[in-house]
């Protein structure tokens, strides 16, 4: 999918720049996610998460490459501080569906970069005549993130209750939402 990259004003009245990721923007995606990665939105720690850079640039060509797939950055100062990916589906069944993960760089979160990347994205979504519907998952605890997801229209279709549990032995559910876009 093609995305004309586009300028955008974070709320701090900062100038950041939303367009796909090319294959350069390895090192800098890598640096963004390991600084959002804390185990308390995403389901895995800095430890667990050993990707080098050539596994990311992998990420990045197939995502680039796959029909109805996304891979969106946010950039600022040619500095990677948010991200937003869509898988599609490869089996036939669930070719209509996208799969979204995002995140924003720890000293870029409640600036408005994840509500911009997700307007991009689903304007993108919107125009796509394939996906008919995108979903996605998240931690019952995150609730700016479902505060966000549901702005934009999407809604909670199930709860897997104490699906993930801390190093803490404290449990939270997964939220599973929806948005369907025909």
């Amino acid at each position: 999918m093609k995305v004309e990259p586009s300028i955008h004003t974070s709320k701090s009245g900062k100038e950041i720049t939303l367009r796909e990721a090319s294959i350069s923007d390895a090192h800098s995606l890598r640096n963004c996610i390991l600084s959002y990665i804390n185990g308390v939105t995403i389901p895995f720690t800095r430890e667990e998460f050993d990707k080098s850079n050539t596994e990311i640039e992998n990420w990045i060509k197939g995502l680039n490459s796959a029909p109805n797939s996304l891979l969106l950055i946010a950039e600022y100062e040619g500095e990677i501080i948010g991200n937003i990916d869509v898988t599609s589906s490869r089996r036939s069944m669930l070719q209509h569906t996208g799969y979204i993960g995002m995140g924003v760089h720890e000293a870029w979160q409640n600036n408005g970069v994840g509500s911009l990347l997700f307007q991009k994205m689903i304007d993108c979504y919107e125009r796509n005549q394939e996906i008919e519907l995108l979903w996605l998952q998240v931690f019952g605890s995150n609730l700016s993130g479902l505060h966000m997801y549901r702005k934009f229209g999407f809604e909670e279709n199930g709860r897997q209750e104490k699906f993930i549990k801390t190093h803490d032995g404290e449990y939270i559910d997964n939220v599973i939402m929806t948005k369907t876009l025909i």
